[in-house]
């Protein structure tokens, strides 16, 4: 089976993937697989939120569609059979069937607010992966062959493997507990990021060591700063960390209760050179 393998660091929110999914789907009736798309729904989206301030301050860009679920919400909402996934796993809302029913339960049951209503048509409508051009021979859905930077690639499951995966796999929102199908790599985590400099400010501190430990866990992530003082060091999972800075020559420093619920910028951090 096919899915999509997303990699948002590689998204230059170029609109390439959402401007072909118009162009494919805008005025053109697929049915049985998909009814034509209206003008105010966008069957992938690219979610953009800035994180972090100052000169840290970073844009965060995921693409989300349909995520194909294996525990499809949106199936268990449809009383009337309009929604079946294909063999090849691909989860279809059946115009013809669903037409007429007005009754939206499968719009409010996707989490990942994927699923729209056609007013006009009185149907429930989402991304189909394009399978009516699958069906036709295509190799990939328009939003793949669309996408400039490889952040979307149509592969095989199999090949969603430790060994050919060159970042750890990883499901969008795994706590909704769907078992998504569409897999996403290096998506965006909380981070903590400033300058290290002097306690006159006259110097940056290159080579300083990093560590981020979560309170509650005990885990640490470890980074360094760079030629301009400047360190950015990413964490596994939001929550409340100690930030504590080890350089040559300077005293260790901590500062606790750092709130990495979001990324966080500290902005510049002073370090005081040890009395010899």
């Amino acid at each position: 089976m096919k899915t999509i393998l997303v990699d948002p660091s590689r998204c230059l929110q170029c609109s390439n993937c959402w401007v072909a999914c118009k162009d494919e789907h805008t005025d053109n009736d697929w049915s049985p697989i998909a009814a034509p798309q209206t003008d105010d729904q966008w069957w992938i989206k690219i979610y953009e939120t800035e994180v972090a301030s100052g000169a840290h301050m970073k844009l965060n860009r995921v693409p989300i569609m349909c995520q194909q679920c294996e525990n499809a919400y949106c199936m268990e909402a449809c009383d009337k059979g309009a929604i079946y996934r294909r063999d090849d796993g691909i989860i279809i809302i059946d115009p013809e069937i669903c037409s007429g029913a007005d009754c939206d339960k499968c719009v409010s049951a996707c989490p990942y607010e994927r699923v729209f209503f056609n007013e006009e048509r009185k149907c429930a409508q989402k991304c189909t992966f394009c399978a009516h051009l699958l069906d036709a021979g295509r190799e990939a859905p328009r939003c793949v062959t669309a996408c400039p930077n490889d952040a979307l690639v149509f592969v095989d499951e199999d090949e969603l493997t430790e060994e050919n995966m060159y970042a750890p796999l990883e499901r969008l929102y795994p706590e909704y507990k769907t078992n998504p199908k569409v897999a996403y790599v290096k998506l965006p985590k909380p981070f903590v990021a400033g300058e290290l400099a002097t306690d006159d400010e006259q110097d940056c501190i290159e080579g300083a060591q990093v560590l981020v430990t979560n309170q509650v866990t005990g885990a640490v992530f470890e980074g360094y700063s760079g030629s301009f003082g400047d360190f950015h060091v990413d964490v596994d999972k939001p929550g409340f960390y100690t930030v504590t800075f080890v350089a040559d020559g300077f005293k260790r420093k901590s500062i606790k209760d750092v709130d990495l619920r979001e990324p966080f910028s500290l902005d510049v951090v002073k370090l005081w050179t040890l009395v010899k």
